[in-house]
């Protein structure tokens, strides 16, 4: 049986988009390149040795499809690579013009696993951060090779995604480059890791009203307005990186007009979407009613989610319990569609507003049931 390894390049600041010549939204690409050396280019050419196939993301695919078939015959890496099976994940390619180039569409985790059952040497993934993040929840993955590079980046994707669950990973292996460069090999751990010091740190409860007190001075009562665009990665699959991004800035811009045509503060764009406050829960719906047919008009359906609630005020960012709430509410919300907590319903004025209730759920890591609404108003 095969094993699962992913191998990537990555920042200090945890990106690992754009290492080599691939289009970066900020032209910062090349950066690992950049670092390399010798000794870690032979690295990365006796990495090949034990490899019976490569996974790869479609991205990820059509980058290197378009880069090692055509590779200078003296390159050292070339020979190898095109010549190895790989398996693709893509929901739209029809057709693989790589030379032994499996496509897999459906069941993506059940066919990774028959995969490692088929073969006898690693399977190696390299990018395709999306595809890493999908199977690390059903542990396919045997082992990490993650090359750290001294650079902080600012801005790009990052290897691991935010909210995703919880992995304890063990050490088993070190090695710095000449470039600075350090190489982490993990293995996934059996377990969590526990220690005598969670307890011998823990706050008292004088420490934790302490520290309450002083955060108390930064919190003030907002809505909280989250919204994503409908099957993003999809769209970008099916436009290309290049319109995608057009798209993606038409609608950050669009987005910020609504927000301060409703008195809003514009928090932050979240990659596929945006998070914003207003200091009513009246105005979050209006902008919301607004952001949905204005995204439709140029071709993009987006969900929204809205709770009011407590929140925390940092420098550029907002946090706290009422932001998790609207977040987690934002995951119940279908095409179109405006979801919103019982709080919202209670505390909107407007006589054409309408709430349809959506029944009591439970929110991924926020304590007690949520009775959720879809906010619509009258035709």
């Amino acid at each position: 049986m095969g094993r699962l390894i992913v191998s990537e390049f990555m920042t200090l600041d945890g990106v690992a988009e754009a290492p080599g010549h691939e289009e970066h939204r900020d032209g910062r690409n090349a950066w690992a390149l950049a670092g390399t050396t010798e000794d870690q280019l032979q690295y990365k050419i006796h990495e090949l040795d034990d490899l019976d196939a490569l996974l790869l993301g479609r991205m990820t695919y059509q980058i290197r499809e378009a880069f090692w078939p055509t590779a200078p015959t003296d390159n050292p890496l070339a020979d190898r690579i095109n010549s190895m099976r790989k398996y693709v994940v893509s929901k739209t390619l029809t057709e693989a013009r790589w030379t032994n180039t499996v496509i897999l569409s459906e069941d993506i985790p059940q066919q990774v696993a028959g995969i490692k059952q088929d073969h006898e040497g690693d399977i190696l993934i390299g990018g395709s951060v999306d595809l890493v993040n999908s199977l690390m929840p059903h542990g396919l993955i045997d082992e990490f090779r993650l090359i750290v590079f001294p650079v902080v980046l600012g801005s790009g994707k990052r290897l691991f995604r935010d909210e995703m669950g919880t992995s304890h990973l063990r050490l088993t292996g070190t090695r710095a480059f000449a470039s600075g460069a350090v190489l982490l090999t993990f293995e996934p751990a059996p377990e969590a890791p526990t220690s005598e010091y969670v307890e011998a740190f823990s706050f008292t409860q004088e420490q934790v009203e302490s520290m309450q007190a002083a955060q108390n001075t930064d919190r003030v009562l907002a809505s909280v307005l989250f919204t994503d665009i409908v099957d993003s990665t999809g769209r970008a699959a099916e436009l290309g990186d290049r319109r995608w991004r057009q798209l993606i800035d038409r609608h950050d811009t669009a987005a910020r007009d609504a927000v301060k045509r409703f008195h809003g503060r514009f928090v932050k764009s979240t990659g596929d979407g945006i998070l914003a406050t207003f200091d009513a829960p009246t105005r979050a719906l209006r902008c919301a009613f607004q952001l949905n047919e204005t995204m439709a008009a140029i071709g993009l359906d987006i969900r929204a989610a809205i709770h009011t609630g407590e929140i925390e005020i940092r420098e550029g960012d907002v946090g706290g319990i009422g932001v998790h709430i609207a977040s987690r509410a934002l995951a119940e919300a279908k095409d179109r569609q405006v979801v919103v907590t019982r709080t919202v319903r209670d505390l909107a004025t407007g006589i054409d507003l309408v709430f349809t209730p959506l029944g009591v759920v439970g929110l991924r890591g926020v304590p007690g049931e949520w009775e959720l609404f879809e906010a619509s108003t009258k035709s």
